[in-house]
């Protein structure tokens, strides 16, 4: 909980564990291609649909994640397998938001670019009159 502290306390673009979440009604939906990072996959969805999420860094949830039994952890393989398939599905669906993480093995990072900004930034600059 220290680094979610020490960050703004509402976000609008990052990453929401999947541990815990709560969505409104919208036409976002889990990918069932998506066996494992599904959260990750729901929360580009929703980024792409609305241009944000909220993100509270107040509310701290205790949950055993990635050690717990059932769930995301049955589907998990020793090799990473499973883990590297949902990834290459991410990476394939999400290019410009999910890259694998620099140092932990078979784990991604979000970082979402807003789709306005981008366009902006590929709209050739109007040349002057």
């Amino acid at each position: 909980g220290g680094r979610a502290m020490r960050a703004r306390p509402i976000l609008d673009k990052n990453f929401i564990l999947g541990d815990f979440f709560a969505a409104e009604v919208s036409p976002c939906r889990f990918d069932e291609k998506l066996s494992l990072k599904e959260d990750y996959d729901f929360t580009c969805s929703h980024l792409d649909l609305y241009g944000q999420v909220l993100r509270s860094n107040r509310l701290i949830i205790t949950a055993k994640h990635e050690t717990n039994a059932g769930g995301a952890c049955a589907i998990r393989d020793a090799a990473g397998e499973r883990e590297r398939y949902n990834i290459g599905v991410l990476k394939a669906k999400w290019p410009d938001a999910v890259k694998n993480h620099p140092t932990r093995a078979n784990q991604v990072v979000l970082r979402w670019k807003d789709k306005a900004a981008k366009r902006v930034a590929e709209e050739p600059a109007e040349a002057a009159e």
